[in-house]
């Protein structure tokens, strides 16, 4: 699912997604990606991109290989689903945002079944709007559904304003009024003052 949202002059893509559970075929799995793929070459780059939702993958709990994508404050072991997670993201120039933040386990969790705990939601962002994200967590007192946990992204994107454009009389540099200019200034006022009285005698005769 992908929906286009336009604040304030500002364009926010934002895609929900769902992969291929561990143990569903690689053909399955290599679908999802390219589907996700395409979507996402489809959203201008000077847009706001968010992508969130269940990608069935462990990245694990330390960047190892992948920094500046993984922030280094994961959940756990990573396996061959969050490897692709990682790749997909490098491709991209995203980063995994819910990694970024130090948090409690029970704030990475977004998983829970019969006592076994995971993360396997996440939310991803463009690497440049890194820096507006203020927060990326998981509430687990929210009721999002019976298994998963509700994760949240705290992002405080800055209005673009558009470029002003100076109207009115040219700055006048009144410094470079010296020597020859300052001279030539003079007989070109003295011109126009005499024109001009050379004008009024006329009208009046």
């Amino acid at each position: 699912m992908a929906i286009t949202l336009v604040i304030d002059g500002e364009t926010v893509n934002v895609i929900g997604a769902h992969a291929p559970q561990v143990g569903r075929s690689e053909v399955e799995k290599k679908s999802f990606w390219d589907s996700l793929d395409e979507l996402v070459w489809e959203c201008l780059s000077d847009h706001r991109l968010i992508i969130g939702g269940d990608l069935n993958g462990h990245i694990g709990a330390a960047a190892d290989g992948y920094a500046g994508v993984h922030g280094g404050f994961g959940f756990r072991v990573r396996n061959d689903e969050g490897r692709s997670i990682l790749e997909f993201a490098t491709a991209h120039d995203l980063v995994v945002a819910n990694s970024f933040f130090k948090k409690r386990d029970v704030h990475l969790i977004t998983f829970q079944s019969g006592g076994h705990e995971t993360q396997i939601d996440y939310l991803l962002v463009r690497r440049r709007d890194l820096r507006v994200c203020r927060d990326c967590r998981v509430f687990p007192s929210e009721v999002c559904s019976s298994q998963h946990k509700l994760l949240a992204l705290d992002a405080l994107f800055e209005r673009r304003h558009p470029r002003r454009v100076a109207i009115g009389w040219p700055r006048i540099l009144w410094k470079n009024l010296n020597g020859e200019v300052a001279e030539l200034f003079r007989g070109k006022v003295l011109e126009r003052l005499s024109t001009q009285s050379d004008s009024r005698d006329a009208d009046q005769m």
